[in-house]
């Protein structure tokens, strides 16, 4: 028996009894914590320095934030729905930490946890973020006080190659997939409701409520409590989306929008890439679902690599579609990867990420910048630090009276024949 099918009996079981938990039911409970240790065996090994990661993408998050609450203060503006709407002092930046994990790393280590995650992500991501969480907890106390807690992309090759919109089928619902093609249409970024806060003026009580619809990674599984167990007589089920008018005793409630929690929610078709498509046939196509940091990264034309859960969608509350058996299947998206665009897919370990920093902090970081264009050319060392500046652009100002100054700097370059001035201009070219 498959686990999806182990946990379908589990649920059909705690809906049916109402005693004592069956072995089954106490397996599920405690493979959730064994779930967390071995994924934190894994995160605090020394060979890939996990911990370190999970640490700098604590502190981009926060970068990110307290410069966005430094640009709305400034601007007077403010920013999209993300993350939580906060009522203190510090600016909640968009969506959450996201760690990449490399599921090539994680087959080197464990093989067999590796090929359950690719076949039961769902249950084996919640894990792994809550062994995120309590490393990221201990390395950077206190990070989570707005409940912003850590997620994670999944990076790496999960098959032997990547699929298309056209070779997913039945059998890889529910599972770990990795999708190229090609972005053809990209719906705009809305706030989607996490949970709403209501007030009673008649009783002077607040009471919240919490939505779960049908592209919600939580559903169908069983709930957690406050001490990360599951409760398998608890199964996750699509809420409504009506908002509640009235509280049990038929008092009017008023929401409170600014103590809500929202996500932003976008959506983008994905078409299979025209040369790969079978002679004679139409291209097909994939729905994605993106939220929260994920949003407003694809843009119409590109290429991208996408891993995320494939999963087939019910529309109503009560888990049903259609009398015809027929659902809508979209893909939840995990990791995005941007291809051709993505710096030649390039990756950033710890130490180039505290090198960088350390360079940013120094007062001659232009000469080093203009030293390091175009090495193998001898002088030139202004018209070096010029194309530095050049790649870097400038910054665009909007002026009190209206007028737009763009960030772009040009450049003219005059010279004698045969002093590189190709040569250097070729270069400025290879590095953009």
């Amino acid at each position: 028996t498959t686990q999806g099918t182990s946990q379908a009996t589990a649920s059909i079981e705690t809906v049916q009894e109402d005693g004592p938990p069956s072995p089954l039911s106490a397996a599920m409970v405690d493979s959730l914590n064994e779930l967390r240790a071995q994924y934190e065996d894994f995160l605090r090994g020394e060979r890939y320095s996990q911990v370190e990661r999970i640490s700098t993408a604590v502190d981009d998050y926060v970068q990110r934030s307290r410069s966005q609450g430094a640009d709305e203060q400034q601007g007077g503006k403010g920013g999209k729905a993300g993350g939580l709407s906060g009522t203190g002092g510090d600016s909640v930046g968009w969506g959450c930490p996201r760690v990449r994990i490399s599921l090539a790393e994680l087959r080197s280590e464990n093989p067999n946890l590796a090929q359950r995650l690719r076949h039961d992500p769902l249950r084996h991501l919640r894990a792994l973020e809550a062994a995120c969480h309590a490393i990221a907890s201990e390395e950077r106390p206190g990070y989570d006080k707005e409940d912003i807690k850590v997620k994670v992309a999944i990076s790496g090759p999960v098959g032997a190659s990547p699929s298309s919109p056209r070779q997913l089928a039945s059998s890889s619902l529910r599972q770990l997939v990795c999708v190229e093609g090609v972005a053809t249409k990209v719906s705009a970024v809305k706030p989607k409701v996490v949970k709403s806060v209501h007030y009673c003026p008649k009783t002077q009580q607040h009471e919240s409520r919490e939505y779960v619809d049908a592209t919600d990674p939580q559903l169908g599984l069983p709930a957690v409590d406050t001490t990360g167990r599951e409760l398998p007589d608890r199964i996750i089920n699509i809420t409504s989306s009506v908002y509640p008018t009235k509280d049990k005793e038929g008092h009017a409630l008023e929401t409170e929008f600014g103590l809500s929690t929202f996500k932003d929610y976008q959506t983008v078709t994905l078409q299979e890439m025209p040369e790969r498509a079978p002679m004679g046939q139409l291209p097909r196509s994939i729905e994605l679902v993106l939220d929260h940091d994920l949003v407003d990264r694809i843009k119409p034309g590109d290429r991208v690599q996408i891993v995320g859960v494939y999963r087939a969608l019910a529309t109503a509350a009560s888990g049903q579609s259609s009398t015809s058996g027929v659902f809508k299947t979209v893909v939840l998206v995990n990791n995005i990867q941007i291809l051709g665009r993505d710096v030649s897919h390039l990756t950033f370990s710890t130490d180039d990420v505290r090198t960088i920093r350390a360079l940013s902090k120094r007062n001659d970081i232009l000469s080093i910048l203009g030293r390091s264009m175009a090495p193998s050319i001898h002088g030139h060392g202004i018209i070096k630090k010029a194309l530095a500046l050049q790649l870097l652009s400038g910054c665009e100002k909007n002026l009190a009276n209206g007028t737009h100054l763009r960030g772009d700097i040009n450049i003219l370059m005059v010279g004698d024949p045969s002093t590189a001035k190709s040569q250097l201009l070729r270069s400025a070219m290879t590095i953009a």
